[in-house]
């Protein structure tokens, strides 16, 4: 019993050590677990500091503000995980482009061991520094290195990464990296690869590449030069041979290539296809019944795209069987015909369906769609069919989210009333019905809808004045477009507390009249206003041109303001764009734009605005379009100007401007070399809506258009014509090569026409008609590749016209009022050089001294001094030459009156 008591101690004194030693154990392990990570975290927030230093060198400042502070997990595009390291970094269009390209250290990504993805699109990366510490993410899964300058070492590189699953290789430049693409192929388990927006041809994609990747899921090979053409690329292809063994793709994204009926394999299309997106649109494709029964015979395709294509006739029947189908895009064709309604019946997945800008006509009843319960997306616009809305009667069984019916002729039939059924959608978000003659009142019930944020009406039939809301109701709507319709009366005084949420109102084009109500100002979401080509009259509220800090589009050209004194716009820290075009202003302009950051856009034509143009305007740093022409402003043109590096278009014709052209105008850079003016993002104001889009408008080649889009993004132009500008031309000008316009007619220009204006490569409309311009046009000039418009006409310009390369498409109206030119297209010809007659006699011919006036008239001076003299001078020195002077003399008076006394005898005897 002792021995058991004794035994039973020792294993209690035993457990307690035991517990004893287990504690210390457990806190030795956290300590050095919670040492070890701190350590960790510390070297990753050094490491990220490092890259950011590394991104800003040698003198950027991304991300200065935002990575700040000890908690690395909370900066901007930083994650982490529950272990507090970082997981994800996403760096993407950080680095600023003067800073030249950048070689990140792999070095520095090397500290996050756990980083699963890293995103560096568009960041002028060329290769890695010390790409070997690459191998040492073994856990990176993503990769986005899109829209870089990589050379064909980076790519090479790609291959240390074996867990990577996903990579973005979209819009790779230069063009030799392409065949550094066959490092991809050791990738095994890569899920999605994007290669898009390259300039891949069939034969210089690796053929390993797609034949290697078998777990490959989503490839996207749009906006390349595929087309698995054998006839120019003799039976070589890589690429689409080898898609026919993906068996596991499930996404594929040809678009915007040139592929043909006959490119796609028809292995893409076999039963066991797991295929569930294809996207073959803007593309070549036509009429293939090949194509049509391949394409329905993928049962498990969700989304299918042909948009953008050259398919003629009608939809093919089979594909009324892809029940499967969610997602349909057969717009911007040329399908033909009466829309085949039975097709779409058994399409109860259907979720989006485009059939927009195509040939389709006879009458279509969305009835059709009644039973398409998942249908949430409708765009019918640009067809030639009549839609039918109101019969026969019908409940559909679909809640829409966007309805688009553009230039489809709604109830024609019908009275042109706005589609009834919208009432009872639910979940509506975009309702699009411009151009359909729509006509009425405007509907209460659709613009108090409390869904609705994108109502388009414009280009109807719309009458009266914007409803009232019933009780305290308030509009949902964030873009409305009620222009170019037959509204009138007043603008209604309550519409900052009945559309809060409005950032796009457009009421240009109609009859409103009155004047703007100061509730305009009150809209504190709003971006563009557009009141343009109405009747409004009055002063603009201080509230709408005044630390007003959402406003980005003010347009009000086309009414009737006549403001005595220029009002002043200030303090609005998003104007970009101002339209004060035709609206009566009065007055100077000086200190009447005040605090306008981003100013980009200024047109204050056809005014009666005079003084000096303003010496401030290169104060304005964003600023690229100046707009003043047809107003009174006098003086020289500001020398200031010059200093507008980023200017695009300047417009000061038909003003009074006297003076020079200023030679220092070859400093505007962006007149030199080819830039954007805008982003696409400033461009397009808007992705949901295409009217929400700058519009300017600017003369060029003779003619007034309105530029817009891509066209605009580019355009550059000068214009100071109708003035009286003096003195020569400079030479400088010829150094404009990104300049596309220059108008320079109507001033009292004289001298030559500069020979440098041969290197305006970029130039398409030159004219220096009405000048006083001498000489030659210089045989130069020819080379301007791009010209389209010319015109000298009405100068004092001499010899032979130069007519090759596009300058044979001008006519004799670019030359006439010109009484020294000679050849083609005149019908004066030029005296060939072989009958010249030689130089010498040219000279004979010239007038000499000897036949001039002041010749002449000397000689009779000089005579009359000489024979004066003559008769004069031997009278006053000899006595007997005056008297025999005098004898001759008396002599001669005696003859003389014996004759006539005689005479006059004879006279009176026959009397």
């Amino acid at each position: 019993m002792m021995e058991f008591t004794i035994f039973v101690q020792k294993w209690q004194l035993y457990s307690a050590h035991r517990a004893v030693l287990s504690g210390v154990f457990w806190l030795t392990l956290w300590h050095l677990f919670t040492s070890s990570n701190g350590a960790t975290k510390e070297e990753e927030r050094r490491a990220l500091l490092q890259l950011k230093d590394s991104l800003n060198y040698p003198n950027g400042s991304a991300l200065v503000n935002l990575w700040v502070g000890n908690d690395f997990c909370a900066w901007v595009g930083i994650a982490c995980g529950g272990n507090l390291q970082v997981i994800g970094i996403s760096v993407s269009s950080e680095r600023q482009l003067g800073l030249g390209i950048w070689f990140p250290n792999a070095t520095l990504l090397s500290h996050f061991e756990n980083l699963e993805s890293l995103y560096l699109y568009d960041n002028y990366i060329s290769s890695w520094i010390m790409p070997e510490a690459l191998c040492r993410m073994s856990n990176l899964k993503v990769l986005d290195l899109s829209s870089n300058p990589l050379n064909g070492d980076i790519i090479h590189q790609t291959r240390s990464l074996p867990s990577l699953e996903e990579l973005y290789l979209s819009s790779i430049y230069p063009n030799h990296a392409i065949p550094a693409l066959s490092a991809l192929c050791e990738l095994k388990n890569l899920r999605v690869l994007d290669l898009s927006n390259n300039t891949i041809i069939d034969e210089n994609a690796p053929p390993c590449l797609l034949r290697n990747l078998s777990s490959l899921e989503t490839l996207d090979l749009s906006r390349n030069h595929l087309s698995n053409s054998p006839r120019t690329l003799a039976g070589k292809s890589y690429v689409f041979p080898a898609l026919c063994s993906l068996r596991n793709l499930k996404e594929l994204d040809l678009s915007d290539n040139f592929l043909d009926d006959n490119s796609i394999p028809s292995c893409l299309f076999n039963n066991g296809s797991l295929l569930k997106s294809l996207d073959i649109s803007l593309n070549n494709l036509k009429n293939s019944s090949k194509l049509y029964t391949g394409i329905c015979r993928l049962q498990k395709l969700k989304t299918l795209s042909l948009y953008g294509n050259l398919i003629q006739g009608g939809i093919h029947p089979c594909l009324s069987k892809m029940t499967s189908l969610v997602s349909l895009d057969l717009s911007f064709n040329l399908f033909q015909g009466n829309f085949p309604s039975f097709i779409f019946c058994n399409l109860t997945s259907l979720v989006a369906l485009f059939i927009s800008d195509n040939k389709f006509d006879g009458t279509l009843s969305l009835a059709t769609f009644a039973n398409l319960s998942n249908l949430r997306y409708i765009d019918l616009s640009n067809n030639d069919f009549m839609v039918n809305t109101e019969s026969p009667s019908w409940l559909p069984s679909f809640q829409l989210i966007s309805l688009k019916l553009r230039n489809c002729r709604i109830n024609n039939d019908q009275g042109r009333v706005v589609p009834s059924f919208i009432s009872h959608q639910t979940s509506i978000e975009v309702v699009y019905l411009p151009y359909n003659a729509l006509q009425g009142a405007l509907p209460s019930w659709l613009l108090y809808n409390t869904t609705v944020a994108v109502l388009s009406l414009r280009g109807n039939s719309f009458s009266g004045g914007i409803p009232l809301s019933s009780g305290f109701a308030t509009s949902s709507l964030e873009i409305l477009d009620i222009s170019d319709n037959r509204l009138s009366g007043q603008l209604s005084s309550t519409i900052g507390n009945s559309f809060p949420e409005l950032y796009y109102l457009n009421t240009s084009s109609n009859a409103f009249k009155g004047e703007i109500p100061s509730s305009y100002g009150n809209l504190t979401k709003l971006e563009v206003l557009d009141l343009s080509n109405n009747f409004l009259h009055g002063k603009i509220p201080i509230n709408l041109r005044q630390n007003h800090t959402s406003l980005a589009q003010l347009i009000l050209s086309g009414n009737n303001f006549h403001e005595e004194t220029m009002p002043s716009f200030s303090n609005m820290s998003n104007l970009a764009y101002l339209h004060l075009q035709n609206v009566g202003f009065s007055g100077t302009i000086t200190g009447s734009l005040i605090n306008l950051p981003i100013l980009m856009f200024l047109d204050m034509s056809q005014n009666n605005l005079s003084g000096s143009i303003p010496d401030r305007f290169h104060t304005f740093p964003k600023l690229v379009i100046i707009l003043l022409s047809r107003n009174q402003f006098h003086g020289t043109i500001p020398i200031s100007l010059c200093q507008m590096q980023k200017l695009h278009v300047l417009d000061l014709s038909a003003n009074s401007l006297s003076g020079v052209i200023p030679s220092c105008l070859n400093n505007v850079t962006s007149w030199k070399k080819e830039s954007e003016l805008l982003p696409p993002s400033l461009i397009w104001l808007s992705t949901s809506y295409v009217n929400y889009r700058l519009k300017v408008p600017l003369t060029t080649k003779g003619n007034s258009r309105v530029y817009e889009g891509t066209p605009l993004s580019f355009m550059t132009g000068l214009d100071l014509s109708v003035n009286q500008l003096t003195d020569k031309i400079p030479s400088q000008l010829g150094e404009l090569t990104a300049l596309y316009s220059l108008n320079l007619s109507f001033n009292i220009l004289a001298d030559h026409i500069p020979k440098s204006f041969s290197t305006m490569a970029k130039i398409e409309s030159l004219d220096l008609s009405h000048n006083n311009l001498v000489g030659s046009i210089p045989p130069e000039i020819v080379q301007l590749h791009f010209i389209s418009t010319f015109n000298v006409s009405f100068n004092n310009l001499s010899g032979s016209i130069p007519f090759e390369n596009n300058f044979r498409t001008f006519d004799e109206s670019s030359y006439r009022g010109n009484k020294g030119l000679c050849g083609m297209p005149l019908h004066t010809a030029c005296t060939p050089p072989n009958n010249m007659p030689p130089q010498q006699d040219e000279e004979e011919d010239r007038p000499g001294i000897a036949e001039s006036d002041f010749f002449f008239f000397s000689c009779i001076a000089v005579s009359y001094v000489v024979g004066f003299w003559v008769v004069i001078l031997p009278l006053l020195v000899s006595m007997n030459w005056r008297r025999k002077h005098y004898a001759v003399v008396d002599s001669c008076i005696y003859i003389c009156c014996n004759k006539f006394s005689g005479f006059l005898t004879r006279i009176k005897d026959c009397c």
